[in-house]
Formats: C-alpha cells, structure tokens, sequence
C-alpha cells in the first residue's frame, strides 16, 4: 500500500491513485487551538513542541497532506519593520501598512527578515517537522504570493485604488513582493524533506479585484514567483479565495500545479476548465458543512463532492477554506473517512 505522500505525488501528476489523498487544514492554525496553545505561546518555548502538536493532530484526524509555516507571512513583515497582532486563535495580523512610498519599499531588507530569532524559530519547526514525517506524509510550505503580499504591506483598499490611480508605485511593489515570496520559499527549501510550496492568494478572489486586474497584475508576479523556484523541482499548489471560475483559465500558465477552490465555486465546471493541465483541490464548506451539520451529515456531503471531481483522478480533497476552532474532531474524521472510503 503506497504511502500518503505517494498518493498525493499520483494527483499531481494526474495518475490514479489508490484512493483520494485528503488534507484538513489549509492555513495550518487549527492544530494549536484544539491542543489550547497560540503561535505566541509557543514562539517561547522549543520549535520541537510546535512542531509535535501540529504533526500529531494532523496524524491523529489522518491528514494525507500537511503545510507548515503557520504565521510566516505576519513574522517576515515584522521582520521587515511591521507591527503585528497576535490571536489567541489563528495567525497573527498585520497591525498597520508598512509601505506608503518607493522610498519605504527601497528601505525593506529581505535577508534581515528572514534571520530574525521568530523566522528562524518558525525554520527550525519546519525542520522538526519533517523529521517527525518519516516521508510518509506530504509536507508543503507555506507562504503567501506577491499580489496579497502588496496587499499585507500597503493595505488592500489602498491597493485597490493604486490599480487605476497610482500603476507604476504598484509595479514597483509588486516587483518587491515577488523578491520577498519566492526569497521566502527558496529559503524554507533549504529543508530537505520538504515535498511543495502551498501558495495562499487570498486578495487576488473575484470578490476584490477584477477578471482584467487579475490577468495584468496577479498571473504576472505569480508567475515570476514559479519561473524562480521551478528549479527546486518541488509540487505547487495555490489557494484562492472567492468565486474565481471567471479565471481558473488563467492559473495553469503561471506553471502552479493544482488549484485549491473555494466552496463557492462549482467543481464540475472548474474541472472541466482545468482540462487536465492542473490539478484540482477543494472544497467543502468550511462552515455551513464541516462546522454546522452532524458527522453523518458530513460525510454525505463529501461524498456528493467526491462524486463530483474525484472521478479519474487529479484531485484533492480540501476544505473550501481554512477552518475554525469550531469544527469538531469528530466532523473532521468524517470528511477524512468520507475520502478514504470513496469508490469510483
């Protein structure tokens, strides 16, 4: 029987698999709320006690794939001189805008951030983890892409006006962000063990920024972030937020090899405009299923989602978004076992 990550490498690479590879948490949070501790607790103590937590949650509910660098984007933004706000329940925020002019991106210093104590701490649990893995399940690293990074660093309303008033500050930003994710990736590559980059894009979804903006000012950066790590030969997969079928078309030229869909987008009509030149993920309701209805409830309806897009391969079944402390264990073992017993 082959292992997690084999199964997974069989998705990607569009050959049919034992059985559907599932993973339950896309931002990575959930482990440390349902075992009573926050990022900031455990930034004091060994990056070992992080790393156990969050591997031994995901192996308890039976997670195929798992992403590690939860809080890496808010701590490398304060590495670069940001503020952030911790939660007792999820990763930490960006407190205020930390770029207003060139002049403030031309200050920012990549290396500098990436070698602060938090970031390296957030290394070392990385590394933890993939010893605790035994390569038997596949680790991706996580990180945010340029686009939603511009917005993290500017503010996103203010980006959105900078779109049609401001373009050549946002050119030159975005060319700042593309340095500050892929530098970020490259950086936690350097783990051996390390299985793919997961890509979150949450300000590029179709409920902020338009079809056109999205063509001109996300698929360019992104793709740039893509053409400078193709060389490490690693699985990618993005995740964006929103209905975004007007522009799943637009995703497999950037070289991303599986898109994670919201729960808002129809998984019919996405794989059939994926076409088989990138893989699919997603996307059961985050709340109104995995945190709202009963176990058995849960199970049915990822199955209906399973009938959908794991027929022939090519998928991945995700949450259609991160998920809450609210979700119960016993609703996420369902959607797992609804995955691990589904048949063509």
């Amino acid at each position: 029987m082959s292992v997690s990550r084999e199964i997974i490498d069989d998705v990607f690479a569009f050959r049919k698999p034992e059985r559907v590879p599932v993973g339950v948490c896309l931002g990575g949070s959930y482990p440390f709320f349902v075992e009573g501790v926050s990022l900031q607790e455990l930034l004091t103590q060994p990056p070992s006690r992080a790393a156990e937590i969050f591997y031994r949650v995901n192996e308890r509910v039976g997670a195929d794939f798992i992403t590690v660098g939860t809080g890496a984007t808010a701590l490398l933004i304060e590495g670069l001189g940001g503020q952030i706000k911790f939660s007792p329940k999820g990763a930490p925020e960006i407190a205020a805008p930390l770029v207003q002019s060139e002049a403030d991106i031309e200050a920012l210093n990549i290396p500098a951030a990436l070698q602060t104590e938090k970031m390296q701490w957030l290394k070392e649990a990385a590394a933890e983890t993939v010893k605790l893995n035994h390569q038997q399940k596949s680790l991706f690293v996580s990180g945010r892409a340029p686009f939603t990074l511009a917005g993290q660093l500017l503010g996103l309303e203010t980006l959105s006006k900078s779109l049609y008033k401001n373009k050549t500050f946002v050119e030159k930003l975005l060319e700042f962000t593309v340095k500050l994710s892929a530098s970020y990736f490259e950086w936690m590559l350097q783990i051996d063990g390390l299985n793919g980059i997961f890509i979150a894009d949450p300000s590029a979804s179709g409920d902020v920024v338009s079809v056109k903006h999205f063509e001109t000012t996300v698929i360019p950066p992104l793709t740039a972030v893509m053409q400078q790590l193709a060389h490490y030969q690693k699985l990618s997969l993005i995740h964006i937020c929103g209905n975004i079928t007007d522009r799943l078309h637009l995703i497999p030229q950037t070289g991303i090899q599986m898109v994670s869909v919201d729960s808002k987008v129809d998984l019919q009509q996405a794989k059939k405009i994926l076409d088989g030149k990138t893989a699919l993920a997603g996307n059961v309701n985050p709340v109104t299923v995995l945190e709202d209805k009963t176990a058995e409830e849960v199970y049915w309806e990822t199955q209906q989602c399973l009938n959908i897009a794991a027929k022939d391969g090519g998928f991945m079944l995700l949450p259609g978004c991160d998920i809450s402390a609210k979700v119960s264990e016993k609703n996420i073992k369902a959607f797992v076992n609804a995955a691990k017993e589904w048949k063509e």
